[in-house]
């Protein structure tokens, strides 16, 4: 029997909030460390909000 259980990465929300840090070139030709946050689907789980185990 296959148990499923709430995704503990996610906690069942089925998304999470990541994190990218870049480094880009601003109007000046400086470059500026910047920091991007956006929300995609839980990369444990794929979006379920589940995991088999």
């Amino acid at each position: 029997m296959v148990d499923t259980q709430v995704c503990p990465a996610c906690g069942g929300g089925r998304l999470t909030e990541k994190t990218e840090h870049t480094v880009e070139t601003d109007s000046r030709g400086d470059q500026v460390a910047r920091v991007h946050r956006y929300v995609s689907p839980c990369g444990r789980c794929g979006g379920a909000g589940e995991v088999t185990g």
